[in-house]
């Protein structure tokens, strides 16, 4: 069997090529390698299918690696690094287990002055190396656990912190690499890795909770989250069974260092909280003289830091490590300090800036502390506060139903924060997302008062989705209402001389910050409708969120909506947003489907509807009467008098003979006009030529104008009489008039067909509407129309 052409094409260029010109053709020669995978990965000594030539073509290319890897030329060194993480991915053990002269030659890389690019290629493909070598006990034996700790070393090496007041040596990107290295190796290497945990800690300390007045540049976000990432995987590296001691000791030490930082951060307001319980509060240290300042050089100790702006941020930067422990694996069961944390989100909480500028009383202050200084803790709280936030968020994805007993706290804590930084759009981006975590968890069981306490946050989502699709004018805060004096005039001596306010500004204009809250204030809205006892909410709030959810065209809440219907303190239903739901998504399946089951459970007589507008009021006609304000509601966009229809049986059989031939006259004067096309229940989409229909805040749909006669007998469409006049009602004569206890409850408009049996009833008052089944089945109507067309020819 002959060798593969990309072997022999592979050999031949790296024994042609010069060095210098071997990094521009890696990604050729890598694809070779890869396409290479049978003969690497194949037994040198045991391979029946293998030629000579394969095998010397194999260690060929082994042999020219291995010289590139420790040559001179810092390119062919490149090269070889390329070359090196290729073979290793496709060769397995075959390759592995002569790989301890390229690790060798890694290694050296780290510790030459190559390029940055070499260097963070070559810890790339150590840490392959060592992440394959893992499956193989031998190998580890032989070559991991050897050449393990030079590797962290030569790492640490590239990191180490600079002389005071000097640019790092590496650039932030480096050094996340190594983070992201080490923090693969440390669950599989712990025993290994065990002596280097202490160097480890010193060396990735700084990149924690980073400060502005730290000496150290800029430190992004992802350095931020792998360092601690990596502090918190140390604790593998406890000997015998001490892993769960050694987290818990941990995170103790970030609470206590929070609770350290907010007592040089809060010294400026006397603070609500009690700390009797804790004796991590150290009250001699909060000094009115200087600038706040905390941190310090030991080794186990964060930086130290000078100022309130970086007090703030160590404290966010703490806040944000202790998420991370949430987020970050364990190796053992461990005991969590949700009382310790609940504690310090607490403290934190309390202190909230003033109601407005200038209401600085409103909050009891040390008086020995400058004004500057409050006025620049009153800045920072809004970012601490989240940071709280999204602790809070971390704990509930961890936790999942074993946080129920925090949720009060939480929501308590998140109303607070809400209400007091609500102008801060990424408070309320925050706010969303930790809203719907704790909706998931504990919505249903939430109580009223808890219900009402979240109105503002509900009223806030909606105003951000309405202004991001341009149906709401932003506010403009450099607008001022005049001042009225005491003699009742409007003084106007702060009216400026801009002449561009006299202009017409655009509507619905929206801002970037808008835009990026608007997809969490998305995503909440559907469950302010699915996970909250809808009962809790008032009827104002409740059609807020409909109406958001049909201007912002959002189906999944439209959905829940339809599902969720509202009902009153009365016992009576609300109409339903499904006619809005389907004309917006006519062709989507969910629509589809939930339109046609509430139309088969309106319809059928025996099936038990999920959702029954009857039934308030059946309960409302059972008190014998009705109030003058309940005697109208909407019915198609037709105001019906209820208070002109008698409820005892008695009248109901007197009148139903009257009422026969009044439907009678009614059907022969409507029969064969076109009438409009009916979309869903309760509501009649009406012929082009007449004004469009409008829909109000609970989805009733009203028109200025007559609405055409509609209806055939053919069609099963409610009507309506004159306003003096009460509803006729559809008879079906192959009936029997119905029996006294069934007449109690009065029919409003009932349907015709030539099949006869399908009825609909719908009733209402003038605080909501009821739908009524208006859809009919095509083939029903095509077969009406082919009888009628037959009888008129026999005519």
């Amino acid at each position: 069997m002959s060798a593969p052409p990309d072997l022999r094409v592979l050999c031949r260029r790296l024994a042609s090529t010069p060095g210098e010109d071997l990094p521009r053709l890696c990604p050729a020669l890598v694809n070779h390698v890869l396409r290479c995978a049978g003969p690497l990965s194949a037994a040198q000594d045991k391979s029946r299918d293998k030629s000579p030539e394969t095998s010397m073509l194999v260690h060929k290319l082994k042999t020219h690696i291995n010289t590139l890897l420790h040559g001179r030329s810092p390119a062919g060194r490149f090269a070889a690094i390329c070359l090196v993480k290729a073979v290793i991915d496709v060769g397995g053990w075959e390759c592995l287990r002569g790989a301890d002269a390229w690790i060798q030659g890694l290694i050296s890389v780290l510790q030459k002055p190559d390029p940055l690019a070499s260097k963070e290629l070559a810890i790339v493909a150590l840490t392959r190396i060592y992440t394959l070598l893992h499956g193989y006990q031998t190998l580890v034996r032989e070559i991991a656990t050897p050449r393990l700790p030079s590797f962290v070393n030569a790492c640490l090496q590239l990191i180490k912190a600079p002389e005071s007041g000097k640019a790092p040596r590496v650039p932030a990107s480096v050094i996340e690499t190594i983070t992201g290295a080490l923090s693969k190796l440390v669950p599989l290497y712990p025993t290994t890795m065990r002596p280097l945990a202490a160097q480890i800690r010193t060396a990735f300390r700084a990149y924690i909770a980073p400060t502005s007045s730290d000496p150290i540049l800029t430190v992004p976000q992802s350095l931020r989250e792998s360092s601690r990432s990596l502090l918190i995987l140390l604790h593998y590296t406890a000997p015998k069974n001490g892993n769960s001691e050694e987290w818990q000791k941990a995170i103790a030490t970030s609470i206590k260092e929070s609770h350290e930082t907010a007592d040089q951060v809060f010294r400026a307001v006397n603070e609500a909280w009690d700390s009797s319980s804790t004796a991590l509060r150290n009250q001699n240290a909060r000094k009115a003289d200087g600038e706040p300042n905390g941190g310090g050089s030991e080794p186990e100790v964060l930086p130290s830091w000078t100022g309130l702006q970086a007090g703030a941020e160590r404290l966010g930067g703490l806040l944000e490590f202790l998420a991370s422990y949430f987020k970050t694996p364990t190796k053992a069961p461990v005991t969590i300090p949700l009382g310790e944390i609940m504690a310090l989100t607490s403290r934190i909480t309390l202190v909230t800036p003033p109601m407005a500028p200038g209401f600085e009383e409103s909050v009891e202050t040390n008086p020995a502390i400058s004004r500057d200084e409050k006025a620049e803790l009153w800045t920072a709280l809004p970012d601490i506060h989240e940071k709280v936030m999204r602790l809070h968020m971390a704990m509930l994805q961890r936790l999942h139903k074993n946080a129920l007993p925090l949720i009060p706290d939480i929501l308590d804590q998140m109303v607070r924060v809400f209400r007091s930084s609500r102008d801060v759009v990424s408070v309320r981006e925050t706010t969303y997302s930790l809203a719907k975590e704790v909706l998931l968890i504990s919505g249903p069981t939430l109580v009223k008062i808890t219900v009402e306490s979240m109105a503002p946050m509900v009223h806030s989502c909606c105003g951000d989705l309405l202004r991001a699709a341009g149906h709401l004018e932003e506010k403009d805060p450099a607008e001022q209402k005049p001042i009225t004096t005491n003699n009742g005039k409007q003084n106007n001596m702060n009216v400026t001389g801009d002449a561009d306010a006299f202009l017409t500004q655009p509507q619905g204009k929206t801002t970037t910050a808008l835009v990026r809250a608007a997809p969490t204030a998305q995503d909440l809205l559907p469950l302010l409708l699915s996970h909250i006892p809808q009962k809790h909410l008032s009827p104002e709030t409740r059609g807020i969120i409909d109406r958001t959810a049909i201007l912002t065209n959002n189906k999944t809440a439209m959905l829940a909506s339809c599902l969720h219907p509202y009902k009153d303190s009365r016992g009576r239903f609300y109409p339903s947003i499904l006619p809005f739901l389907v004309r917006q998504f006519p062709q989507d399946q969910d629509v589809e489907v939930l339109r046609t089951n509430l139309r088969a459970g309106a319809s059928s007589a025996n099936a038990t509807a999920t959702w029954d507008p009857r039934e308030g009021l059946d309960e409302l006609l059972q008190k014998g009467g009705v109030n003058d304000s309940d005697t109208v509601f909407h019915q198609q966009g037709t105001l019906v008098d209820l208070s002109k229809r008698t409820d005892t049986a008695a009248a109901a059989d007197d009148d139903y003979a009257e009422d026969a031939e009044m439907q009678d006259q009614i059907d022969d004067q409507l029969a064969g006009e076109k009438t409009g096309r009916p979309i869903a229940s309760g509501f009649m989409v009406e012929d082009k030529d007449e004004e469009e229909a409008k829909p109000n805040l609970w989805g009733t749909i009203s028109s200025t104008k007559t609405t055409k006669e509609s209806s055939a007998a053919k069609r099963k469409v409610s009507t309506s009489a004159e306003v003096d006049k009460p509803p006729p009602k559809r008879i079906n004569s192959s009936r029997s008039p119905p029996p006294p206890e069934a007449s109690e409850k009065r029919t409003v408009a009932v349907a015709k067909t030539e099949g006869g049996d399908d009825e609909s009833d719908s009733d209402s008052d003038n605080e909501g509407s009821i739908q009524i089944d208006m859809t009919m089945d095509d083939d029903d109507e095509d077969e009406e129309e082919e009888d009628d067309e037959e009888e008129g020819d026999d005519e």
